[in-house]
Formats: C-alpha cells, sequence, structure tokens
C-alpha cells in the first residue's frame, strides 16, 4: 500500500526531469521546431517543481540536461510517452494549444533519435551466467541425467528477480560460495552421469500383500490404517501424508538408475459409505485416487511418512470394487523404492475412527480400545474395528517391478573414454561452440598433469571433465569479454535461441546448422525456432516465461488463510491455478492466436477441481481440458485466472491498488514509480473510512497521491469481484462469513470512459491494444535477451509491434518477430 498511494507521482517526476533537460540545453531549433521549449517548461511545469515547490521531491529549474547519457535519454523517453497519452500537464494547470505540444513532441523525438544513434550500443558485448533453471537443464542434455530427482543446483542460493525475470545478466552475479558450489554440482553430475554407465540384470519382481504388511486386524482406532485380512491384499484407510505409505521391504532398492516398469493391482473400496457426510473428511463424488511415489527409504524409515526425497510420479483413478492392473513408467535413482499411498483418503482418520465406532460399531470395543499404550487387545472378539469399519479404503493386491530398460547412452559416451581424445568433443558440448586451439591444449595440459601426479586415467579425465563444467565458458551462456577468441558469432545466436526458448543448451540439429553457416539465413533461423516451439523441451518457456511475465513465481508466497479458504488446500488448487494459466498461454502460441485472448477469451482450462472453484460446469477427472466458457463469463483472460488473482493478493484480503498497478505493469507496461519515503500507508484523516473505496477516495484528496491513483484504483476496483483466491463475489464478507456489503466494481479511467464491471473493462483495455503488444513485446525481448531493456531498445519494439499488429497480433508471430531482430542475432 506505501508503495503506491504516492506512485500518482510518476507522471509528473518524469516530466519535470525531462522537460528541464530540453529547455535547458536549448534542445529544440528554433527554425525546425518553431518553439520555445523554456517557455514550455516555465508555464506548464515551474508553479509545482521550482524553488518554492517541488512537488514528488523533483525540481527542474536548476537541472542541466546531458544527453550523453542513456539516463537522461531515457527521462526524454518517458517524457515523450506521457505527453503523447495527453496526461500531461496536469488538468488543473494551464494548457498548452494542440500545435505547442506538437511542435514539443517533434522536437523531443528529433533529439531522441539523434541520441540513439550516439548512444547505440548494437556492438557492446552482452554475457550473463546460467541461472538454476538452465543450469540445471543444461547438465540434464549435456550429460544424459534425469533431474526429475537430481538436482545438481540444490544448494544454490536463489537467483535474483527483477521485476519477475530471473534471468538478467546483470543480476546474475557470481560469488566465491556460488563459485564453491559450481564445484560441488560439477562433481555430483559427473558422478551421477558415470553412474548410468553401470550395466545391471533387469529385475522382475512381484510383491504381495504379505510384503507390504502382515498385520490382520486393528483392537483399537490407529491414523495408520493398513491391515491384511487374508493374506490376499492390503487395505488403506487414510491419506495422512505423514503417516504409513506402502512400501514392500521384501523389495531391496532399485539396482541401477533407469526407468522401471511398475505394475500395481489395486482397487477402491466402500467410497459409497454408510456413514453420514459430515463424519468423514472425504468426498465420496470423487474415485480413489492411488499415488505412486519414488523415494530413498534411508530418509525416512521405510514405509513411514514423507521424507525430502519423494517424488510423485503419478496420481492414478482407481475404479470401485474391481481389481485391475495399472501400469506405469516410472525413473528409479539407484537405492531408491517405489511406495503406494491413498491418495485422497480421510486426513484426521483416528478422531474420525473413534466417532464412527461409538455410533454404529460398539460391538468392536474391547475394554483397551481407547488405551494408545496397548499392544494387545484386552478381550478377543468376533468383529475388529477393521472388519467393523465399512469407509473408504485402497485395497492393494499385488506390485510388480521390472526393469531398468535399456539405456541409450549417447551422452554417456561422452565419459567413456578416458583420453585426452575425449576431450575435444565434450569441450565442443559443453562450451556450445567449437573449443579454440588454445583452449584444447590448455585442458589437455591439465589431464596429463592430473597423470603426473598419479591419478588413474580414468579419474583423471573425470577430472579434467569437472573443471571444464567451471570454466566461464560453460557458466555463461554469452561468454565473458576475453574468454571467446572466435570469430564465428553464429554459436551465440545459437545459444540465445536455445536458452530462449528451452531454457537449456542447443541441441546437435541446432548446433549443426551453426557450424555449416546456414543459421545466419533468416529463413533457417526462423525453420529452428519453429522445429524448437514444437518439442516438448519449449515447455520451459511456456512455464519460464509465464512465471516472469506474470510473476507467478509469486503465487503461494502470501499463502491464503486456511480457515478462510480451506478448498485451497482441500483441493490442492495452488498448482491448478498454475497450470491453467500455462495451458491457456500455450493454446495461444500453439495456435498463434491473437494477443487478444490475454484481456479477453471465450476459452480456458479447466479439471473438476478448478472447474467446481469457478462454478463452471461440472467437468469429470483430474486431467485439464479446454472448455469453452459461458456467455458473459467473468473468466476470460488473464484477468480472470485464478493465478493471477491469487499472485496479487494478500492471502487475508484484496487490495484494488495492488491489483491495479499489477494490470498496469504487467498489461500496459505503464508501471507507476515507487512511492516518496514521506508518503504513510495511511493518513490520519481517512483511519475512520469504512470501505476501501472510501479509503482510497480520502487518500487521493492528497495531492501527491492523487494523479497515480487515478490510474490504478479504477482497474483494481473491477477486479474485486473476485475474492483473495479467485472465487467469483457480490458481497463482501465479514470475518464470520456473513454478507455486509455488496461489491462496487464501477470505475472510470483517466480518459474519461466509465464502465459497470471486469465485463466492461476488458472492452475499454482491448481499445489500447497497441499498449498491450507493447507490453508484452518489451516482456518477451526482456526475456529472451536475458538484460533489461533500455532507452537504445525502444526502435525495436516499435517495430515488433508495427509488424506483428501487420500479421494479426499472433503470438507465435511475436516469438518469431523477437528471434529475427538485428539485436537478437547480434554478435
Amino acid at each position: 500500500m506505501h508503495r503506491l498511494m504516492s506512485s500518482c507521482n510518476h507522471v509528473k517526476r518524469v516530466l519535470v526531469i525531462g522537460l528541464a533537460s530540453l529547455s535547458l540545453n536549448s534542445l529544440a531549433n528554433a527554425n525546425e521546431t518553431q518553439i520555445d521549449t523554456l517557455a514550455y517548461v516555465k508555464n506548464h511545469c515551474v508553479r509545482c517543481h521550482g524553488e518554492e515547490e517541488q512537488n514528488a521531491d523533483r525540481r527542474f529549474d536548476t537541472l542541466v540536461a546531458d544527453l550523453s547519457t542513456k539516463e537522461t535519454a531515457e527521462h526524454w523517453q518517458e517524457i515523450l510517452d506521457i505527453v503523447n497519452l495527453g496526461e500531461m500537464p496536469p488538468e488543473d494547470e494551464p494548457q498548452p494549444s494542440p500545435e505547442e505540444t506538437k511542435q514539443f513532441v517533434s522536437a523531443v523525438t528529433r533529439k531522441l533519435e539523434l541520441a540513439r544513434e550516439s548512444l547505440s550500443v548494437a556492438h557492446e558485448q552482452r554475457f550473463r551466467r546460467l541461472n538454476r533453471q538452465e543450469y540445471r537443464n543444461t547438465i540434464r542434455d549435456l550429460l544424459g541425467v534425469n533431474v526429475d530427482s537430481f538436482d545438481p543446483t540444490s544448494s544454490f542460493p536463489a537467483d535474483d528477480r527483477v521485476d519477475g525475470f530471473d534471468n538478467l545478466g546483470e543480476h546474475l552475479v557470481l560469488s566465491d560460495y556460488l563459485m564453491q558450489c559450481y564445484l560441488e554440482a560439477a562433481s555430483r553430475s559427473i558422478g551421477k552421469a558415470v553412474q548410468l554407465q553401470t550395466v545391471v540384470d533387469p529385475i522382475n519382481q512381484i510383491l504381495v500383500a504379505n510384503d507390504f504388511s502382515k498385520r490382520r486386524f486393528l483392537f483399537r482406532p490407529e491414523q495408520n490404517f493398513v491391515v491384511n485380512p487374508t493374506g490376499q491384499y492390503v487395505d488403506v484407510a487414510h491419506s495422512h501424508p505423514d503417516r504409513a505409505r506402502l512400501h514392500a521391504r521384501r523389495f531391496p532398492v532399485a539396482p541401477a538408475d533407469g526407468y522401471y516398469t511398475i505394475r500395481v493391482k489395486a482397487e477402491g473400496v466402500n467410497r459409497k459409505h454408510p456413514y453420514p457426510p459430515n463424519e468423514l473428511k472425504f468426498d465420496p463424488d470423487e474415485p480413489i485416487k492411488m499415488e505412486i511415489i519414488a523415494t530413498d527409504p534411508k530418509l525416512a524409515r521405510p514405509g513411514v511418512g514423507q521424507n525430502s526425497s519423494d517424488r510423485i510420479v503419478a496420481t492414478i483413478p482407481v475404479e470401485d470394487h474391481a481389481a485391475k492392473v495399472y501400469e506405469l513408467r516410472m525413473w528409479l535413482d539407484k537405492g531408491f523404492v517405489p511406495v503406494i499411498r491413498y491418495a485422497n483418503g480421510p486426513i484426521d482418520f483416528r478422531a474420525s475412527l473413534v466417532r464412527l465406532v461409538k455410533k454404529f460399531h460398539p460391538e468392536a470395543k474391547t475394554s483397551n480400545w481407547l488405551d494408545v499404550f496397548s499392544t494387545e487387545p484386552s478381550e478377543i472378539l468376533d468383529v475388529w474395528i477393521s472388519d467393523a469399519y465399512e469407509g473408504p479404503r485402497l485395497r492393494v493386491h499385488q506390485m510388480e517391478i521390472a526393469g531398468p530398460e535399456p539405456r541409450d547412452i549417447t551422452k554417456v559416451d561422452l565419459l567413456s573414454d578416458p583420453t585426452s581424445k575425449s576431450l575435444h568433443p565434450f569441450l565442443y558440448l559443453a562450451f556450445r561452440r567449437p573449443p579454440l586451439d588454445s583452449e584444447i591444449i590448455r585442458y589437455e595440459t591439465f589431464y596429463r598433469s592430473r597423470l603426473e601426479a598419479g591419478e588413474a586415467p580414468k579419474t583423471a579425465f573425470l577430472t579434467t571433465c569437472k573443471a571444464i563444467l567451471c570454466s566461464p565458458n560453460f557458466l555463461y551462456i554469452e561468454t565473458p569479454p576475453g574468454a571467446d577468441e572466435s570469430d564465428d558469432k553464429v554459436f551465440r545466436v545459437a545459444s540465445r535461441l536455445s536458452y530462449f526458448l528451452w531454457s537449456s543448451m542447443p541441441d546437435d540439429q541446432l548446433l549443426q546448422v551453426a557450424a555449416d553457416g546456414t543459421l545466419r539465413d533468416p529463413d533457417v533461423l526462423l525453420a529452428q525456432t519453429r522445429r524448437m516451439l514444437e518439442d516438448p523441451k519449449a515447455e520451459a518457456f511456456i512455464e519460464n516465461f509465464t512465471n516472469s511475465w506474470l510473476h507467478l513465481n509469486e503465487l503461494g508466497s502470501m499463502p491464503p488463510d486456511p480457515q478462510k479458504f480451506e478448498s485451497y488446500y482441500d483441493r490442492q488448487l495452488e498448482p491448478l491455478m498454475r497450470r491453467e494459466t500455462q495451458l491457456f498461454f500455450a493454446e495461444v502460441l500453439r495456435k498463434n492466436l491473437s494477443i487478444d485472448h490475454f484481456i479477453n477469451s471465450d476459452f480456458t482450462f479447466a479439471n473438476r477441481y478448478l472447474a467446481a472453484h469457478y462454478g463452471l460446469p461440472a467437468i469429470a477427472g483430474d486431467d485439464f481440458r479446454r472448455i469453452t466458457l459461458p456467455e458473459k463469463s467473468l473468466r476470460g483472460g488473464l484477468l480472470g485466472h485464478a493465478s493471477v488473482l491469487t499472485a496479487t493478493s494478500n492471502g487475508v484480503e484484496t487490495s484494488p491498488v495492488t491489483r491495479g498497478i499489477w494490470v498496469l505493469e504487467n498489461i500496459l507496461g505503464t508501471p507507476p514509480p515507487p512511492p516518496p519515503p514521506d508518503v504513510e500507508p495511511l493518513e490520519p484523516d481517512i483511519r475512520g473510512a469504512t470501505t476501501i473505496r472510501e479509503q482510497l477516495a480520502k487518500h487521493r484528496n492528497t495531492a501527491t497521491c492523487a494523479e497515480c491513483h487515478r490510474k490504478i484504483d479504477p482497474i483494481g476496483f473491477a477486479l474485486e469481484s473476485f475474492n483473495p483466491i479467485g472465487s467469483v463475489r457480490l458481497h463482501y464478507h465479514d470475518s464470520s462469513g456473513n454478507p455486509i456489503r455488496k461489491v462496487d466494481t464501477t470505475g472510470t479511467l483517466p480518459s474519461g470512459e466509465s464502465f459497470a464491471d471486469i465485463g466492461e473493462l476488458k472492452q475499454l483495455l482491448l481499445k489500447q491494444k497497441n499498449q498491450v503488444a507493447k507490453c508484452l513485446a518489451e516482456k518477451m525481448l526482456t526475456y529472451a535477451l536475458g538484460r533489461e531493456l533500455g532507452f537504445q531498445d525502444r526502435p525495436t519494439v516499435e517495430s515488433i509491434v508495427d509488424e506483428l499488429a501487420e500479421r494479426g497480433n499472433g503470438l507465435r508471430d511475436l516469438v518469431e518477430l523477437v528471434v529475427t531482430r538485428s539485436v537478437f542475432n547480434a554478435s
């Protein structure tokens, strides 16, 4: 809130600096523009930004412009944008004539063009290191290791995020600690890759009920309801994550890394139970689900509780009262085991079972049935609690484990020949370009020095490979100055393209077209771009770019109140929210749909839980599917996605200011500045207000806050249609959940256009599609280049936006326009 309340000063502050610079530097040629820029500034800005008064802490009468710096030029660009939008001078100040403003804009535009020429950085070398995600993916593709369960970056410090992006070179610093992490990660990664060379005889084991548990009955209520009454099957009746899972102790561990086939014969029992609906915290309308987890049994007692190595491989709905074999293919690291869990059963199970036995099964109570210390029943009964209980259970008959499958050892071959001759292909792939002769000599010399130190040939070779993985030529996507002496820069473009679309190294085909020089051909570059977008590895672009652009990485950083928003946790909505947005973006990309869909659309993606959360017609199953939204639905476009709405809430309540700023920053690309330090979040005279709208109305009475809140608040009011987890609401509620007042979603934009609700606001935003396209182009170019855009990039962005409009504003077209721009292909 503090940041937002004085954001209105942004326009004034920028105008003051820029106009002062223009006037004092006598930029305008009177013969060319016929305008006195100093008079323009004095007439429209001095009163509020002069010696006696400095609104927004800005004073222009003493400032001197210097066009030799990018900072000043960027201020001018902001001024030009604001004047072109008609937002300055303020309405209560003397207004220049349209002709005077036109001449002023002409003068500024001309000087900006000249400044770009003199401040051009087209030939400036840019470089940045791999972030954590890029490092992990590169190790995967270079060494062939499976990073689903092995994370070489687990000890790395978090990468800094700037405006949502964690791949900006300027902020990816290299510390002594991180260098030590690289050394350890290189050692672990090489060791993991060498482990893949191990050849073992495949196994095929069938594990039956007695291998999972030999407990035949329960005489007291227990959270760990796992019984094997007949020796033919095992029943699990709870889903508490910290309690027992089914682990067959007769199966030692996976003998080697690899893919295994798992077949489980299972069924659901008593999903439709005879107890009252509120007696068990369980949804009888959804199928019983079996979860398969890969885990390291050394990190916890086998079969008991979750641990840090757990990796959920599959969640499988099972049929009721019909034993079937369910088959899946899963990766197991050496030493790991598969365990089975009842994914959606009752959680607080012991308390529920106590109540049920008291009410419905008194015949199953022994004298010591509630004594948690007794290990044997005090009496021998005909019916035990485990027999009497008629609630839902997951029933497992047997599990078969077969594997590992024969492996593709193409990548492993890189490390299989421990001689100096093998260093060349490893260097080529690790550096993502042909190694220089000097580099080959350097690492061959290092290899020989290890031999001379007494290391065995294989050990010396692997030590040299570890050293290569600590080289700047591996750690940096675009290598630091002096690290690359090669004259052929086309490999830079190949790396830039692959880290843009895959967050990983180029594959063999991309390296080949770089090696033969054809990647310089725009048609070849486009063909490679289209091929790479069709590759499954492009999922990295979908996930990482949407996380960055829309700040989805902040989803879950302020968890919703578990008492107010119980469904958020019961239905595990957070990953579903994020997945909806990713699938939506992927669909717009795959079909090259207009980016207008991000503002308003007639479709989205949902599964059973998300559809219920949205109040949409019921969908069967956990799988996401594309659905057509009902007419006049509020869900169309990103502003109706629960991921965005939850990420812009604080977990307890909503803020029109926070959501309004999110739209300005990420949809329109006109972010307000942070507030000056002298503006408090709430002034004393507004603390008696009874609604957020009244609070903000009083806040806007403060001169330093009014202008920006005119832009922020109306958009935020429209988004008050949604609560902190994105459910539609018509009323605000008190702490007891009772409605207290109707939600008012009306607003008026600074343009004077009014709207009644979010639907009408979207139509007004669609009128600003050029601004939306500019914002998205800037975000994508930032992500693709791995750096913040500057003053010199404005012509590139404008050319992309213009051509994108000519081509129909398709999202895939935007990707292609980014990769074919000279700034992307500059060496």
